[in-house]
């Protein structure tokens, strides 16, 4: 069944690049969010700013490229995204 985003032809989609130093360019000042996930003993990142995304896997939490990537995030104020809900499954 297509969900109420479907019906209204309202999708958003996120551009993914595979060059981080692309999207540290692009970011300026525009607002961004991040998310670091757990998998399988790896870490990925997710870092979005606009419509532009990037995200990446990691053997471990200190890699070099990795930790770079959440300082430019707190460094820009990025917000930290811990997980997502529907809007309607918000408040209860």
């Amino acid at each position: 069944m297509p969900s109420p985003q479907d019906k209204e032809g309202d999708i958003k989609l996120v551009n993914l690049i595979e060059d981080w130093d692309v999207l540290a360019e692009y970011a300026g000042e525009k607002l961004g969010f991040y998310q670091i996930l757990g998998n399988d003993g790896t870490i990925e990142i997710r870092v979005q700013t606009g419509r532009i995304g990037y995200r990446k896997e990691f053997k471990t939490g200190d890699d070099p490229e990795l930790l770079s990537i959440l300082d430019f995030c707190k460094k820009h104020h990025y917000i930290q995204i811990s997980e997502h809900l529907r809007d309607e499954e918000f408040f209860k």
